[in-house]
């Protein structure tokens, strides 16, 4: 309910309850003027709105329409009113349905609203006026400046000059790298760029569109390893294989060389500092230089200092390397059960959204979602019923949704009721909280051991699955990387040409104790850390590397319970 509050304070929700009201009242007069043979008149006042709609339309145009379909399709409702009928039966009958149509299509349109109730279209702008307008309504509108000290002031001065060269240029594809860097620095997978397909290739590349014929990893001793190395490369010929130790960059410890790099890509986002720093050596191999000196360490022990150039191959390392880092080619199947083996059973969410309107019923609730905690309580049984001693629920890669869908499952696993998240403002005061939702318990599992396996690229009501969950006494969260960190609402969009659109979350969710819930401020630490943090042994490495099908995360979770609960 707290959500549609929100909306209906918005220029846009405002227009939809306006013409909601307007339908109603133009459906108890209408029949009035039909009978006083006002026909002009009635189709001035049935045209008002789609006139209204026009108007919206050609401010906003073309590139936002299917941002408002609902509500062009709300100003459509009072033509209802010149359905053929002339008796008071027909009367009553056009009144009565044109009024619950006007009512049911602007319920939609508000719940439409909420992904994106303030839409910005600078396309017809230049790139650097619609880059100047991007940051004044990104500092007017972001839910979360305060929370991670957005130096506005900085990024004007850093990167306008980079825009007022793509525009000189007139090339999107700098344009859209600028962008990419600027959205970067707010460390928020929310605030990113959705970019259209050859953009979003093109703009990749300029940030990580080299090989040189391996990757490399970080080992949690500390050597940085070469993975995915190229057998016909020339860093093969020269002694660099998979499991090779690389000592130097460009005439830097490697450390050193990774300690500078910027994670930055249209791929993914990394709030949490450890997260990308995980992730650094992934990059830095694919770094745009046209070659590079390197020292590594030869399987006799000695050392070989070499320079290679950059290599063409067939596919991207760089994003191979990802995908096996995060899993990225992992099958999804939202809400998935299985048993893993004769004791470990297997539970798969990769999105916390189960209908579209239940699951806004929840949230009007409060969070209380009976039916889809029956849901996942006969899942569960199910695998008790086939033998199941302990519990892996896998939200990698979970794409977020709805909170209430995550405590529905977290409900399950604790046995007293707890805020799960806050909706509320910020003013000079400080943050207020103005409503709550809750994990309502349900207990039915409190002694079942259960790991979530997480990772960086799970994200939003997924980082939500992460904390409500980890909250449980019973249960471990577990991964090679923590979750993204971020769980504020999206709503904001930013139309820079008809090729780039910011996305940006407007409104806030809080903390029982009145802060914004788990997403990192300034500082970058992760506010859901890890119970268990997968080790990086070499060997590891080079299975979660090799061409092996194998799912070695699932394999090590499996492992640790099986460990852990030997003696049960």
């Amino acid at each position: 309910m707290y959500f549609l509050y929100l909306i209906l304070k918005t220029p846009n929700g405002l227009l939809s309850l306006g013409i909601f009201l307007y339908s109603v009242i133009l459906a108890i007069v209408s029949p009035r003027l039909k009978r006083n043979d006002k026909k002009l008149a009635l189709w001035i006042l049935c045209l008002l709105p789609v006139a209204v709609a026009l108007v919206h339309f050609l401010v906003n145009g073309t590139i936002t329409f299917w941002a408002f379909k609902y509500l062009y399709l709300e100003s459509l409702v009072p033509l209802i009113n010149f359905l053929p009928g002339k008796n008071k039966k027909a009367f009553a009958a056009k009144s009565i349905s044109s009024s619950i149509l006007a009512f049911i299509v602007c319920f939609v349109c508000l719940l439409n609203l909420i992904a994106g109730s303030k839409v910005h279209n600078y396309s017809r702008k230049s790139y650097t006026k619609s880059f100047q307008k991007m940051l004044d309504t990104l500092e007017k509108e972001y839910v979360l400046n305060s929370w991670k000290q957005i130096d506005y002031d900085f990024l004007r001065s850093r990167y306008l000059p980079q825009v007022q060269m793509a525009e000189e240029q007139n090339d999107e594809t700098v344009y859209a790298a600028v962008v990419t860097e600027v959205l970067y620095r707010f460390y928020d997978s929310h605030v990113s760029a959705n970019l259209s397909s050859s953009l979003y290739y093109d703009t990749r590349d300029v940030f990580a569109g080299n090989d040189f014929g391996f990757s490399m990893i970080k080992l949690d001793d500390g050597s940085v390893m070469a993975v995915l190395v190229d057998a016909e490369s020339e860093a093969y010929k020269q002694g660099i294989h998979d499991g090779t130790i690389i000592l130097s960059w460009n005439n830097q410890k490697i450390q050193d060389a990774i300690d500078k790099v910027e994670c930055i890509s249209p791929d993914i986002q990394f709030p949490v500092k450890n997260n990308e720093d995980f992730f650094k050596p992934i990059y830095l191999a694919a770094k745009n230089d046209d070659q590079v000196n390197l020292t590594f360490v030869l399987d006799d022990g000695s050392e070989k200092n070499i320079t290679i150039g950059k290599w063409q191959s067939e596919y991207n390392r760089f994003v191979i390397a990802m995908t096996k880092a995060l899993n990225w080619d992992m099958e999804r199947r939202n809400f998935y059960s299985t048993m893993l083996d004769d004791e470990c059973g297997y539970l798969q969410v990769v999105a916390e959204s189960y209908g579209e309107f239940s699951d806004n019923v929840s949230a009007l609730r409060h969070g209380f979602y009976p039916k889809l905690t029956e849901l996942y309580a006969e899942k569960i049984q199910d695998l008790l019923d086939h033998g199941m001693k302990y519990l892996i629920v896998d939200i990698r890669n979970n794409v977020g949704g709805y909170d209430s869908v995550a405590g529905a499952l977290a409900s399950l696993f604790t046995d007293e009721k707890t805020p799960m998240v806050s909706f509320g403002y910020e003013d000079s005061k400080g943050y207020h909280i103005d409503e709550t939702q809750y994990v309502f318990p349900d207990a039915r599992y409190t002694k079942l051991p259960v790991v979530v396996l997480t990772n960086a690229s799970c994200m939003s009501a997924g980082d939500g699955m992460a904390k409500f969950m980890s909250d449980c006494p019973n249960v471990t969260l577990m991964g090679i990387t923590s979750s993204s960190g971020v769980n504020q609402n999206n709503g904001g969009n930013i139309y820079l040409t008809k090729n780039i659109c910011v996305v940006y979350p407007i409104f806030l969710s809080l903390s029982s104790d009145g802060i914004p819930l788990i997403d990192t401020d300034s500082t970058r630490e992760n506010r859901i850390p890890l119970d268990v943090t997968i080790p990086m042994t070499k060997e590891f490495a080079l299975n979660l590397f090799s061409d092996d099908k194998t799912d070695y995360e699932l394999e090590y979770a499996m492992n640790w319970l099986r460990d852990m609960h030997a003696e049960d």
